[in-house]
């Protein structure tokens, strides 16, 4: 890929992060007062305009090459605007509005279903790559990820067992295996030269 394209596909994967990052800032400022539910609704546009952008470049570079890589890009752009959707809908259907019964099931599984959705296209990635190497750079990334995540479950829940910490929200068990993957990248690129996800 050149320089160009490498360039393309960082400022997707940065915009797509930086709107996932964003989005949760911003619920976190919602949920302690610090912004009113307008201002927060108005300022929601930012993160899923950046998820847009990122979709929409990706869609472009995939034209060009349809590389595993790049639809990886675009599968993981689709998937986070639709977490950042269901994740605000049912904070404010649920906790603001009060729904409750099989509504707030419903809203509460979907955004659990989309986060979860990043691990299987994840998989998707380690499965249509051709290139041997990166193929190995991904499962690399992807076990280094899970390493990480299960020893932090396993240490956490033998410390809850015994009334030493308080629980914690399961889904910080996939939200740590996401910031496992940068990890594992970082580890790619030490022993291998490359990231692997971004070429």
């Amino acid at each position: 890929m050149t320089d160009t394209g490498s360039a393309s596909v960082r400022l997707c994967l940065g915009a797509a992060g930086a709107s996932v990052i964003g989005a949760l800032a911003l619920l976190f400022l919602w949920k302690t007062g610090a912004l009113n539910a307008t201002t927060a609704y108005l300022l929601a546009t930012i993160p899923v305009g950046l998820m847009v952008f990122a979709f929409v470049r990706g869609l472009s570079l995939t034209k060009d090459n349809a590389r595993a890589a790049h639809r990886y890009l675009l599968r993981m752009a689709l998937t986070m605007a639709f977490y950042l959707v269901t994740l605000l809908a049912a904070e404010h259907f649920i906790e603001d509005r009060g729904v409750t019964g099989w509504l707030a099931a419903l809203l509460a599984f979907l955004p659990g279903l989309s986060f979860a959705g990043v691990i299987w296209i994840f998989g998707g990635l380690i499965v249509e790559e051709q290139d041997e190497f990166y193929r190995m750079l991904y499962v690399r990334q992807g076990l280094i990820a899970t390493g990480i995540s299960f020893t932090l479950a396993a240490i956490w829940g033998f410390l809850e067992t015994y009334n030493i910490v308080n629980p914690v929200a399961a889904f910080w068990w996939p939200t740590i295996w996401c910031f496992g993957l940068g990890i594992g990248a970082i580890f790619n690129k030490l022993k291998y030269g490359t990231y692997g996800e971004i070429r």
